[in-house]
């Protein structure tokens, strides 16, 4: 892997902020596919697979006044008689794509699972999740980033997890990526780490600059829940918990811009992250990537060693 001496690319990152960002937006929001097939609880589709490791459950939301479906990895271990009194850290996995579905992070079960084997992370609960209609936001009455705040309530009352936000992780991938960053920057007092991959921040810009709208049928209900203002809103507050953030893009992900840029605004702003290109990568990227997937694990592992849970 090559990278570009951090100096040359702060300064070539800041002279775009500084001139003015330009992006070529996505379509999301011009796609009224996003307004069709949602269901809170979904079964496996017939071309998906599934680790049997994972159960799929479900939970009530109140917000939603549905049951909303997920999917649950179970520390090994968890029920023998000398574990009882043992409580483990959570992995959040904010899956990509819309409209949500707690299937759709499946595919990266089996790296998290490895890295868990592997020692590289301690024996953790994985929960994959459901965005909701338009994923990880509150849309027009389809709250996914309300249910999913629920979701971390059941799940701490419901099993013995460390319920502290030294304990939670977050990590998602493209649509995921981004609804992990509003997160940490967000509820800071439930999260400290998040590792966006793939996250398309042009798409949280051009909500930010026009007053929530996204595209032709997608207005955001909030038009401040955007990645760009909530780092402003995080920054001026000094009582915020620390938050550590790792953005991670392939340079030839159509999102690999914005990622750049979005780097250097965090830093203007003093909010501590990394950032990961991997060489020769588009879309989707994944832990599996030679030296970015064990820089990305590499980061992980060193925020539960601060918190103390890395055995």
């Amino acid at each position: 892997m090559k990278y570009l001496p951090l100096f040359i690319l702060s300064i070539v990152i800041a002279t775009s902020l500084h001139a003015g960002i330009e992006f070529e937006i996505p379509n999301a929001g011009n796609n009224d596919k996003h307004l069709q097939d949602f269901h809170w609880k979904n079964k496996l589709p017939a071309n998906r697979k599934i680790d049997p490791k994972l159960e799929h459950l479900s939970f009530f939301s109140e917000s939603n006044q549905a049951e909303v479906g997920f999917y649950l990895y179970t520390p090994d271990g968890y029920d023998s008689a000398s574990n009882r009194q043992k409580r483990y850290p959570v992995v959040y996995h904010l899956h990509g794509g819309r409209p949500g579905a707690e299937y759709k992070g499946a595919s990266h079960f089996p790296l998290l699972y490895k890295s868990i084997q592997n020692g590289v992370r301690p024996q953790s609960f994985v929960v994959l999740v459901n965005g909701g209609k338009v994923s990880h936001y509150n849309w027009k009455g389809y709250n996914g980033e309300t249910a999913f705040l629920e979701l971390v309530e059941y799940i701490d009352k419901t099993y013995r997890t460390i319920a502290n936000r030294k304990a939670r992780f977050l990590q998602g991938t493209s649509q995921g990526g981004r609804g992990v960053t509003r997160y940490v920057l967000k509820h800071s007092h439930l999260f400290s780490a998040a590792l966006a991959m793939a996250a398309g921040y042009q798409g949280e810009f051009q909500i930010s600059q026009n007053n929530g709208v996204e595209g032709k049928f997608i207005t955001m209900d909030d038009p401040k829940n955007n990645s760009w203002d909530l780092a402003r809103a995080y920054a001026a507050n000094p009582s915020n918990a620390k938050i550590e953030i790792m953005l991670a893009v392939g340079d030839t992900d159509a999102n690999y811009k914005s990622n750049l840029l979005y780097h250097v605004f965090l830093n203007d702003l003093g909010i501590e992250n990394q950032l990961v290109i991997a060489r020769g990568a588009g879309h989707g990227l994944k832990f599996s990537l030679p030296e970015a997937g064990l820089r990305m694990l590499a980061f992980q592992k060193e925020i539960l060693r601060e918190h103390g849970l890395d055995n």
